[in-house]
């Protein structure tokens, strides 16, 4: 989910990059909703924010190989498409590599259950952010 909403993210009106300022705004959002859906002690978050944000950039940088790949995809031969499968089932098998390394990490310093509740949280902000950017589709932030 995250995947696909990062591109929305990434433009706004499709004019640009988010600004530095909506992007920040973004990120405090993020923190305070996951902070507190995973009930995260201060202590706690100290410890699990620097893992997950080192997390997501590896899993970003992983799928920013596929990124263009679905607009290009109608002017791909059969062949092209076969090995473009190919390539985002690695890219899938590398990001779950790296959410298990984490998820490890992140429960070496907080309990399995907040990184349940971390789950939680992740589906349940991207459908709050699905629906914000629905219901305001001029106001992508």
């Amino acid at each position: 989910m995250l995947f696909i909403i990062s591109p929305l993210l990434a433009q706004r009106e499709g004019t640009g990059p988010l600004s530095e300022e909506k992007r920040k705004e973004f990120e405090a959002q993020k923190v305070a909703f996951f902070t507190q859906e995973m009930q995260l002690t201060p202590d706690e978050a100290i410890k699990f924010w620097p893992l997950y944000n080192e997390m997501q950039a590896k899993i970003r940088e992983a799928f920013k190989q596929t990124w263009g790949l679905q607009k290009e995809s109608a002017h791909f031969s059969d062949e092209q498409t076969r090995e473009h499968i190919e390539t985002i089932l690695s890219i899938e098998e590398v990001v779950l590599k790296i959410r298990r390394e984490y998820y490890r990490k992140i429960m070496h310093d907080i309990s399995a259950r907040k990184v349940w509740l971390m789950l939680d949280a992740e589906r349940n902000f991207h459908r709050q952010l699905v629906r914000r950017i629905g219901k305001n589709p001029g106001d992508k932030r």
